[in-house]
């Protein structure tokens, strides 16, 4: 009888949205702004995220989860600026350089691939050990006076 009259008083609370029947879920820190078609047949996923986790590779691999769900191929591209977020497959200028991050998933993978833009660390050294990915126009820390080098 004790048992019952506890289970009904936890569904009353919970039902009641009580606060401490609530989840801490966090926030959302993070918008997909929009899906565009690419040339081979799939969709390209722009995802806009904050710029004090522009380096959080946890953080885009839970969005990046998130937006595939159990697809086997999927593409998403993130950056800190809404601004820079371009319209179609066709990336151009700072929608192109600004990028912070790709993620592909796809049968040739074994699980999703995650890369950052190189222009987000520190040195050449630590951006290649981290197999980044260059992007036309981006400015590196290490280069300022052009564009990204080249991966040779």
């Amino acid at each position: 009888m004790r048992s019952t009259a506890l289970l009904v008083v936890s569904l009353a609370v919970v039902a009641s949205g009580h606060p401490s029947a609530q989840s801490a879920a966090p926030a959302q820190d993070w918008a997909l702004v929009r899906s565009v078609p690419d040339q081979q047949g799939g969709t390209l996923q722009f995802v806009v995220v904050p710029a004090r986790r522009q380096r959080d590779r946890a953080h885009y691999e839970t969005i990046a989860n998130a937006i595939c769900g159990p697809r086997a191929a999927c593409m998403v591209h993130f950056w800190t600026d809404r601004r820079h977020v371009p319209t179609s497959a066709w990336m151009s200028g700072p929608g192109l350089s600004r990028m912070t991050a790709q993620y592909v998933r796809s049968s040739g993978y074994q699980g999703g691939l995650l890369r950052l833009a190189c222009w987000l660390y520190g040195s050449k050294a630590e951006a290649e050990r981290d197999n980044c990915f260059y992007l036309p126009g981006a400015k590196t820390r290490w280069n300022q006076a052009g564009g990204a080098t080249p991966r040779r």
